[in-house]
């Protein structure tokens, strides 16, 4: 029996030796990020709270007598593009409830074929929200939320079709619980700028299972915690072996 626990304790503290050294890995790149030095010329700040330059900045700022004009340009640019938006029924799905860890899916329907809906792409499986857009030849999609990662499955950027309906996809996993938000947003694109037509805002309630739990628990330890105690129990087991084969 001694030996048999000896060894559960050599195969866990092995287990978690290499959790733990695993996890230091992942988080050695974002403390190097984090610390790395501001490149020059950038702003940073001193021991205050005021911005302090790196590299010589003007004391005053004016702008070209110009500027209004260009300024009138490019509002008459964006009158221009706006009169060229039309209006179509949108709709989106996301799910009734989330659990912590498990990834759902969202989906984000638009129609420009002339009908009143846009639901009939979406699954049917959750919350359907439904409403109107204003949009482009070319439009494009994005969801976020703090609470979220998110990982788009279809182009983020699609031409509007006029034979069929859009479809946005993406693959969202909570990474909190409780009351969550979730934003879709919709932007026309004016060459290499967009312009937002429309936002939604979902309420997402992300439960937790007791292995979800653990995970949580698991990821709030510190990595060097879990290498330690990972050595720890690794000797214990064999200090129980050595024991045991010292009896014999």
């Amino acid at each position: 029996m001694l030996r048999f626990f000896s060894l559960i304790l050599i195969l866990a503290g092995g287990a978690a030796l290499a959790y733990g050294g695993y996890q230091y890995m992942q988080t050695q790149p974002q403390m190097e990020a984090s610390s790395a030095p501001a490149p020059s010329g950038s702003i940073g700040f001193d021991a205050g709270t005021e911005p302090v330059a790196r590299s010589a900045m003007p004391r005053s700022l004016s702008y070209p007598p110009d500027m209004d004009e260009m300024f009138d340009v490019a509002s008459a640019g964006t009158d221009d593009f706006m009169s060229s938006l039309r209006t179509v029924p949108v709709a989106h799905e996301t799910p009734k409830q989330a659990m912590f860890g498990r990834s759902f899916a969202v989906t984000l329907s638009l129609d420009a074929t002339g009908d009143d809906s846009a639901v009939e792409s979406l699954p049917g499986n959750g919350n359907i929200v439904e409403g109107e857009a204003q949009i482009s030849t070319t439009v494009q999609a994005l969801v976020s939320g703090e609470a979220f990662d998110v990982e788009a499955i279809t182009p983020a950027t699609q031409r509007i079709s006029p034979l069929t309906e859009n479809v946005w996809r993406w693959k969202v996993t909570p990474t909190a619980v409780g009351n969550q938000e979730l934003v879709i947003e919709l932007f026309a694109l004016m060459g290499d700028e967009a312009l937002p037509l429309r936002t939604f805002r979902d309420s997402v309630e992300v439960e937790v299972s007791r292995i979800g739990q653990a995970i949580a628990i698991a990821q709030s330890i510190s990595p060097i915690t879990v290498v330690a105690g990972g050595i720890g129990s690794m000797l214990a087991g064999l200090f129980g072996f050595v024991g045991f084969f010292r009896r014999k």
